[in-house]
């Protein structure tokens, strides 16, 4: 669904969420996964047309996209816990441990995505 630049782009961003992660930096880890999620959906948004300038655009255009999924609940659910991600960074939902544990779950709707897990480099 990227292209090879915009999917590095996005991959750029997970990898700042890890060394944010590995920092003990949860809060920006969690901003930055958030903002790799919403970077890989205004691309597609983008080519698309769709709008994607304000949050509620940007997880409009992410719930059309997991609708187009095989598995459409999982998706939902990937995407979800994406934006409990942003939510952490705002307003820390999370203990620092639940961010870890659940860390590799973080990127699950990006690779749907890309179409490949995101830490893959092509």
């Amino acid at each position: 669904m990227l292209s090879p630049e915009q999917a590095r782009k996005v991959q750029s961003v997970v990898w700042e969420a890890d060394l944010a992660l590995g920092q003990q930096d949860y809060c920006l880890a969690s901003q930055k996964m958030w903002d790799a999620t919403a970077l890989a959906i205004k691309f597609v948004a983008q080519g698309r047309g769709w709008p994607h300038s304000t949050f509620e655009e940007i997880y409009a255009a992410g719930r059309k996209i997991a609708g187009e999924q095989d598995d459409e609940s999982a998706a939902e659910s990937e995407l979800n816990f994406a934006e409990c991600h942003r939510a952490n960074a705002q307003w820390k939902i999370f203990d620092d441990y639940e961010v870890v544990e659940d860390w590799d779950l973080a990127p699950g709707f990006i690779e749907r995505v890309l179409g490949r897990p995101v830490r893959q480099i092509e």
